[in-house]
C-alpha cells in the first residue's frame, strides 16, 4: 500500500466520498467502505478503502490506497493526511519512513505534524497508541516531548 492513514476518530464515509469526488474527481463507487475481509473476491478494485476499527481503538479508522489514489490526488501520504486532518478535524498517524517501527508521524487537526513514539506492545496487537512526541508539534502542545537519544536521531 502506498497510502495508509490511521485516523484517531471516525471520518464519516459519506463526507469523505464527497470530499474525494469534489476535490479529486474520485467517484464514490471507487471508494470501498468496510473491512477488507468483507469484500467479495470479484469486486472491482477500489481507488481507496476506508475501514472502521474492530473495537474502540485509538487511530483505528484507516484509509488505504495505492497508485490509483496517488494518480488521482497528486499528493504523498503525509500531504493527504494533513489535508484530511484539517478538513475533518481529526488527528492522523502515518508511517514516518524510518527503520524504527515504533516511530510514526502524528498530524494534528491543524495540519501541524511531528514524529511520535507509539506503544510497541499495543502496536503488536494492532493498536496504535501515542506515548510521547519526539519533537515539538505546534498543534499538540499538551503532548509530552521526549527527544530520542543522539544515536537514534537520524532524521
Amino acid at each position: 500500500m502506498r497510502y495508509q492513514i490511521h485516523f484517531e476518530q471516525e471520518v464519516p464515509a459519506g463526507a469523505l466520498c464527497r470530499f474525494l469526488t469534489e476535490g479529486y474527481g474520485i467517484s464514490p463507487d471507487a471508494v470501498y467502505v468496510g473491512r477488507v475481509e468483507d469484500r467479495a473476491v470479484d469486486d472491482p478494485r477500489p481507488v481507496a478503502m476506508l475501514s472502521a476499527p474492530l473495537e474502540d481503538e485509538e487511530f483505528g479508522w484507516i484509509l488505504t490506497g495505492d497508485t490509483d489514489l496517488a494518480d488521482a490526488i497528486g499528493q504523498g501520504e503525509r500531504e493527504l493526511a494533513v489535508t484530511l486532518a484539517r478538513t475533518f478535524g481529526v488527528r492522523a498517524l502515518v508511517d514516518d519512513g524510518s527503520i524504527y517501527p515504533s516511530r510514526w508521524l502524528l498530524v494534528g487537526t491543524d495540519g501541524s505534524s511531528g514524529r511520535v513514539l507509539i506503544d510497541e506492545d499495543a502496536a503488536a496487537d494492532g493498536h496504535l497508541r501515542v506515548v510521547h512526541a519526539l519533537e515539538p508539534i505546534s498543534g499538540e502542545p499538551h503532548l509530552a516531548v521526549v527527544p530520542p537519544p543522539d544515536w537514534a536521531r537520524d532524521w
